[in-house]
């Protein structure tokens, strides 16, 4: 829990501090999102499907939440390695991936906040209300969001050995958009992929008010936890290799 406030508070320090970079990059995003938005709202209204337009503020939403939980672990290591002082990390009295995980839920805590000031954003701009189940969406995206951090594990270990992964990291966040799209719910093949079945279940109890599934719950909980232990299996496969060919202080 100590690990967790201090990355709290570091990252509260970082936010003051570059203030202008974490205001600028919420606005490319909620620019970004307004483009396409109505960039398709004529086409849409012209069917009368206004629930396509509020699927799409609500995957935003959780597009937004999904790319800090995979981001933040993921972009943190390649900085960390980018400026020579990873090595230093691995001597932290929890472990790496402990720290990287408290890294992590520091990160998540604070996009539920950005993730609900930018619902009301977009919805007062837009001019679509939904009526969301904060709550609930909460719950879901919390119990979902280890599998995507398994799954930024494993890019972590790529890049203690391979040092340079923005590209495919960069690819993969834009796959995400893919992942809170797809149904995954009821059980089917893409039940399988990371954070699929959450962002479902998610959109399924916050946004349309369907009753609460126990099975849906089982599954999300299955995928969370099999990600995140396989995430932490392959880090650590490559932090074995990297330790064993002297690559973790080399960039």
């Amino acid at each position: 829990m100590n690990l967790v406030i201090n990355e709290l508070k570091l990252q509260w320090i970082e936010m003051r501090q570059y203030w202008f970079e974490t205001i600028t990059s919420l606005g490319f995003l909620l620019v970004m999102f307004l483009g396409v938005f109505f960039g398709i709202k004529g086409f849409v209204l012209q069917q009368g499907d206004n629930q396509t337009l509020d699927s799409l503020i609500f995957g935003f939403l959780l597009w937004t939440f999904a790319s800090t939980a995979y981001g933040s672990i993921t972009r943190s290591v390649i900085e960390d390695t980018q400026k020579g002082y990873i090595e230093q990390l691995f001597m932290c009295p929890k472990g790496f991936v402990g720290l990287m995980l408290s890294r992590s839920l520091a990160d998540i805590i604070p996009s539920l906040i950005t993730v609900t000031l930018m619902a009301y954003l977009v919805m007062f701009i837009t001019g679509n209300w939904l009526n969301i189940n904060f709550l609930a969406m909460y719950a879901t995206l919390l119990l979902s969001a280890p599998s995507l951090v398994g799954f930024a594990l494993i890019l972590c270990g790529l890049t203690l050995v391979y040092k340079k992964i923005e590209t495919v990291s960069a690819v993969l966040s834009l796959l995400l958009m893919g992942l809170v799209a797809i149904d995954g719910l009821p059980f089917n093949a893409f039940s399988l992929l990371p954070f699929a079945s959450g962002a479902t279940m998610a959109k399924n109890i916050a946004l349309l008010n369907e009753p609460f599934i126990m099975t849906h719950l089982l599954i999300v909980s299955a995928n969370s936890l099999v990600y995140l232990g396989f995430g932490i299996f392959i880090f650590k496969f490559f932090e074995k290799k990297a330790k064993r060919l002297n690559l973790i202080g080399q960039y």
